[in-house]
């Protein structure tokens, strides 16, 4: 080629570095299509985070009634006479059981004076369902108590 073709092609071409870019390349919205999805999917999970929470808290909210009733029922029962059960409140089947946690020892009074009961500790289970599904477990300790000294019970005595 001669240097004077040489000179028309390169009049002919447009020079592109003067102009203008305009719109997004594919490369950039690619890009914030990813942003965009990785802040959605953030939101999304926070969504349901809460969501489940706020279920969770309504069961709660629904349950703990029925617990408080079930262990006001349970502060009159001896678990050392009665180490199982079962009782119904408001359409929950609460089961509880007992299970010896300290060994039975002597009963002292605040004076350190030995009295007419022997006593024992207890862990008692609640379990609580609704419908065969089950709900929840709690647990608490209460003390088992016998009378082996002294007088007889009164229901004995006649």
């Amino acid at each position: 080629m001669t240097a004077g073709l040489r000179e028309r092609r390169r009049r002919q071409v447009p020079v592109r570095a003067n102009i203008r870019q305009r719109g997004f390349t594919l490369l950039e919205t690619i890009v914030a299509f990813a942003l965009f999805a990785a802040a959605a999917m953030a939101m999304y999970s926070l969504f349901n985070t809460n969501l489940n929470s706020l279920v969770r808290a309504q069961e709660v909210t629904r349950q703990t009634p029925v617990v408080r009733f079930a262990a006001e029922r349970l502060s009159a029962v001896n678990p050392w006479r009665e180490q199982a059960g079962r009782f119904r409140v408001d359409g929950y089947d609460v089961e509880w059981s007992a299970s010896l946690v300290e060994p039975v020892r002597r009963g002292q009074n605040s004076a350190g004076l030995e009295t007419g009961f022997d006593v024992a500790l207890y862990e008692v289970t609640l379990t609580v369902s609704e419908g065969g599904r089950g709900i929840g477990v709690w647990r608490m300790r209460m003390a088992g108590y016998e009378r082996v000294r002294g007088l007889p019970p009164p229901d004995a005595l006649f």
